[in-house]
């Protein structure tokens, strides 16, 4: 019954990932682009606190609390897959700015392909864990279901405008559901580990969420809104495309146990902090805009 579980989600989550990054390719238009060609600093400045900032102070984090093997190559998995699909709808509708969010996480996913793999391998390094199928296997997952579907739904968009329009919300919705769904078979595969995650482990987990949020949040724009949007995807990551490596790429359970313990923690601490912003954003009926629909 595992095997066979396995084997599900080992087609179910690239699938996923290919359908979320081919329908971010469809839904993209040259407004989306706008923050990145008018404010290059600020984008650069934006990817530099989700590459590199981020990954730092996790890695601090793990070296300070020293928590179990499996969670300490859980986080760096984590770190290394950013872009986060599910965001673009959870964070614009909390009072985020979307053209600055997709605008950074179409930036983080073209560059995937070299940011993955290079973090994770710099974690194994620092963390002395090994890569079971090393570096290069994991950029090419990286390209197959990041780089490749995000390319093919631009020039899409490029040529057949109406036809991405149609399409790229339905892959969207489609990808989240497949996501979801695997995720539903990694729980079941892995429950029993589930519980017994220690304390501290949990408490590890909720130090990185808060300390990356924190991050976003200070470091981040003026802008109340694109502050709220660098935070949040600062301390969000792809569940889909992490999964999918400690699927492929480590041994079962390894890592796969840390993943969706983070994923509950950030929901409930990022559920907080978005209701904190809000209550900011009501103080200060000056500083919120509420976000308007980008034009097609």
């Amino acid at each position: 019954m595992e095997e066979i579980i396995l084997r599900i989600v080992k087609i179910s989550l690239p699938l996923s990932i290919v359908a979320c990054m081919f329908g971010l390719g469809l839904s993209v238009v040259g407004s989306h682009l706008a923050p990145f060609t008018e404010r290059p600093l600020l984008m650069l400045r934006s990817l530099a606190v989700v590459l590199l900032a981020v990954p730092l102070a996790v890695l601090g984090i793990i070296l300070l609390l020293k928590p179990t093997p499996a969670v300490a190559i859980g986080l760096a998995i984590l770190v290394a897959c950013t872009a986060a699909p599910m965001q673009l709808v959870r964070v614009t509708s909390k009072g985020g700015s979307l053209p600055y969010m997709v605008s950074l996480h179409l930036s983080l996913a073209l560059l995937a392909l070299l940011t993955v793999p290079v973090t994770l391998y710099l974690f194994s390094l620092a963390l002395r864990f090994q890569i079971e199928a090393g570096v290069l296997a994991v950029a090419k997952v990286v390209g197959m279901t990041v780089l490749a579907p995000v390319g093919i739904g631009i020039l899409i968009r490029s040529f057949f405008p109406r036809v991405a329009e149609a399409m790229g919300p339905a892959m969207l919705k489609t990808g989240k559901i497949v996501l979801l769904i695997s995720a539903l078979f990694v729980v079941v595969k892995v429950y029993r580990d589930l519980f017994k995650m220690d304390l501290w482990s949990y408490f590890t987990l909720a130090v990185v969420v808060c300390v990356s949020l924190g991050i976003g949040d200070l470091l981040g724009p003026r802008d109340a809104e694109e502050r709220t949007t660098l935070a949040m995807e600062s301390a969000s990551h792809g569940l889909g495309l992490a999964l999918t490596i400690a699927v492929l790429h480590f041994r079962t359970n390894q890592a796969m146990t840390v993943l969706v313990p983070y994923f509950v923690v950030f929901i409930v601490i990022s559920a907080i902090y978005l209701r904190w912003r809000k209550r900011s954003f009501q103080a200060s009926p000056s500083v919120f805009v509420t976000p308007k629909p980008l034009p097609r």
